[in-house]
């Protein structure tokens, strides 16, 4: 059940891997997240995508870039995953 693999990863660390997930699957995964996040005053979550062919960071980013209390997205910083993993202030 993907909304209870969210719960799990979103109450460890603020970070949800969706690496190998189909892009419909991993879209309803991160919604139940970022919602999940935002209710419990999350400042900050990290959306470990990979790299792979984009396909799963591009679902993520054209999601984030609709979705509300975003304030702002950025990749992580190279040491830390770079591409592969997207940060996400949350407002």
């Amino acid at each position: 059940n993907i909304s209870q693999v969210v719960k799990l990863a979103s109450l460890s660390k603020g970070c949800i891997d969706i690496r190998g997930f189909r892009a419909d699957e991993a879209l309803q995964a991160l919604v139940y997240f970022i919602d999940d996040a935002i209710q419990v005053g999350a400042e900050q979550v990290r959306i470990l995508h990979g790299t792979g062919t984009g396909a799963l960071r591009q679902t993520v980013r054209e999601y984030l870039k609709g979705a509300t209390g975003i304030r702002s997205f950025h990749d992580e910083h190279v040491q830390f995953g770079g591409a592969g993993i997207t940060v996400v202030e949350l407002e």
